[in-house]
């Protein structure tokens, strides 16, 4: 190891090579911390080194301190899953050191910017290599091992693991990353000195930064020769036609794809990209077909015991499924979109994201006792964790019976927060408890608010404006004195608040009529919805009924719009879809051309308002198509596409 400055991780990568390293050599380049205490305190052997923009040479000058039969490489921010030991002491028992061989890992970084590490990659990197080879590092940054004048080093890929959280945002304030290694960069450059491999760190290092246009140029003139065969070329074309992706250079991502990423079609990342590309076109039963193959092969390699994807962890399940799910709820087809929510469920029962959609679903469709038996079958109810998420999400969705039995389950409910003391108040209906209420965070705006939503309700269902106007009065909140004003004057039957006020706050007063919905306080939703009737509160209610199964309801409060002419852009793509999805062609075209109409850049709904047009209207969409998105003309499948439709008009 090198290090500088690693107090905060060091202990976390040490701990994990005791069981398997026979000696730990660290070079420190410069420590102000407690880095050197640490590394004493796992009998570290501790060597100083003058820093020199270079870290093939400190690795080098830590390598030369080794007297071991196998080198591994890692960075304090890394480290080993103890799970794995026995994988790695087989290894490394069996395999027979070669001169010319080293080992190329998968690193598991962990890139979310939060504590429970959400975002997930991979990417392959050469940190095994036997001692005594001639063996060593080059390049200052992004080191490469090599055998210098004594031939290829070749790289064989293993299947154990090195995981890594060095890329949260937190770590690269703390540790200013970035302006060190620009400084090396740059000296590169001007050396002119910069391989195809350093052109796509480079590339990193600004994606990282979050300057794509650098990223693109620099992943670009990486990809300019023919590096197809080298472990990391998958990594810069996927990350180059991501990229584009962002910059909605559609066309280059096309092209890259069926030219270069084809190649690749044997892993499951291949088809997910496709994937998505035809989704975001709206060609949305050709993405299905690719997120299915995507997932059948991601299990058929998982079954051979071969890597199961190319670059990226999601590809192979997460995304396909998530995406799939969507798909199946436009196509109205809710039956395989549950079920595929059920399989995103059963993957991680620890993703509360997912557990609340399908559970909100499943109690606007199933009795309450045939939730909690699904539930049951997913979770282990004597595990208190998972009853507490349980009881949490049936907390938030506002559902009385399991709120009853999961609370039951854990017995005497214990420090609750001031948001669940409020809501669970409101679901058994407390009222007690509710005006009791005192117990104000005053930190963040964002709680504040959801504090103040919850005794909103209370007020509403108890009519206590009283209590509203108390409780507003100890934040100093604008938004809150405003929402407050709205629902104290509903409550007082005053002919009603300024709509200009009501539009400002429609997301607010939306969320709150929600909220009297899924606690089945039918009469005062009604209320409200009469009250502080407006069209972008009714086209937000029309769209969650639609998108929670609930089509009558939905169609009712479209049906009011309709007639005032007052549908936006959401609800008359949800029309649009449900009518073609019953093959009512004549009123989905009714509704698409509109949608486009709104905005002429939606691409997504051309397909499908093209396709189901009469033939004597389909150039006139067509042509709206090439003047509203001119950047998807000439993608490849589109193209075929047009040119199909133009035959039949």
């Amino acid at each position: 190891m090198i290090v500088k400055d690693e107090e905060e991780l060091l202990s976390r990568c040490l701990e994990s090579v005791i069981g398997i390293a026979d000696e730990i050599i660290i070079v420190d380049t410069g420590s102000t911390d407690r880095t050197k205490q640490i590394a004493a305190e796992y009998s570290a052997q501790l060597f100083d080194f003058t820093w020199s923009n270079d870290f093939a040479a400190a690795r080098n000058e830590s390598i030369r301190h080794a007297s071991g039969q196998w080198i591994l490489v890692l960075d304090a921010d890394e480290y080993l899953a103890k799970e794995e030991y026995e994988d790695w002491k087989r290894f490394l028992k069996s395999e027979k050191p070669l001169n010319h061989l080293a080992y190329t890992l998968p690193v598991i970084n962990f890139t979310g910017d939060k504590a429970s590490n959400d975002e997930m990659s991979t990417a392959p990197v050469t940190r095994l290599f036997p001692n005594f080879k001639g063996i060593f590092f080059e390049r200052p940054i992004h080191e490469q091992l090599t055998r210098g004048d004594q031939g290829e080093l070749y790289h064989k890929k293993i299947a154990m693991n090195i995981y890594h959280t060095g890329y949260q945002t937190k770590r690269l304030v703390e540790k200013n990353k970035h302006e060190r290694n620009m400084s090396i960069f740059n000296t590169m450059k001007k050396n002119d000195s910069m391989s195809e491999y350093d052109w796509f760190t480079l590339g990193n290092q600004y994606r990282y930064a979050k300057d794509i246009e650098e990223a693109i140029r620099c992943y670009e003139k990486a990809l300019v020769g023919d590096p197809s065969r080298l472990a990391w070329y998958p990594h810069c074309l996927i990350g180059l036609i991501s990229l584009y992706f962002q910059e909605n250079r559609l066309q280059l991502v096309d092209e890259w794809t069926t030219s270069k990423l084809v190649q690749f079609s044997d892993y499951a990342d291949y088809h997910t990209i496709k994937a998505i590309q035809y989704e975001t076109m709206g060609f949305f039963t050709q993405a299905e077909h690719c997120y299915l193959e995507a997932i059948r092969i991601a299990e058929q390699r998982a079954k051979k015991d071969q890597e199961i994807w190319l670059v990226d962890p999601m590809y192979s399940f997460e995304t396909p499924v998530q995406q799939l799910v969507g798909i199946y709820f436009r196509l109205g087809d809710s039956k395989q979109a549950i079920y595929w929510l059920s399989k995103l469920l059963h993957k991680n029962n620890k993703n509360p994201q997912v557990l609340l959609k399908l559970v909100e679903w499943l109690c606007q469709h199933e009795s309450q006792d045939e939730v909690i038996s699904f539930l049951n079958k997913i979770y282990d109810v004597t595990n208190i964790a998972d009853c507490e998420l349980l009881f949490k999400v049936s907390l938030v969705l506002g559902q009385l019976e399991l709120v009853r039995y999961y609370s039951s389950l854990l017995g005497m409910l214990k420090n609750l927060s001031s948001l669940d003391q409020l809501r669970y108040a409101n679901v058994v209906e407390d009222k007690v408890t509710w005006f009791n209420f005192s117990d104000l965070d005053q930190t963040e705006d964002e709680n504040q608010m959801q504090i103040w939503m919850q005794v909103a309700v209370g007020a509403i269902k108890w009519n206590e404006p009283a209590k509203l106007q108390e409780i507003a009065k100890q934040y100093n909140n604008k938004t809150i004195d405003d929402l407050t004003i709205i629902i104290v004057s509903f409550l007082q039957g005053n002919s009603g608040s300024d709509d200009r006020m009501l539009i400002k706050y429609a997301d607010n007063l939306f969320s709150i009529a929600k909220q009297l919905f899924l606690l089945k306080d039918y009469e005062n939703f009604d209320k409200v919805i009469q009250k502080l009737k407006i069209p972008k509160l009714i086209n937000q209610l029309a769209n969650y009924f639609f998108n929670l199964g609930l089509t009558e309801m939905a169609m009712n409060y479209y049906s009011i719009l309709l007639s005032e002419q007052q549908l936006d852009l959401p609800s008359l793509v949800n029309l649009g879809m449900y009518h073609a999805n019953l093959q009512y062609y004549e009123d989905a075209v009714e509704f698409l051309s509109e949608a486009v109409r709104q905005e002429p850049s939606s691409k997504h709904l051309y397909y499908s308002l093209i396709k189901h047009a009469a033939n004597e209207a389909k150039s006139v969409y067509i042509n709206q198509f090439i003047t509203g998105c001119p950047e998807c003309v000439n993608i490849s499948f589109v193209k075929e596409f047009l040119t199909k439709e133009k035959q039949l008009n």
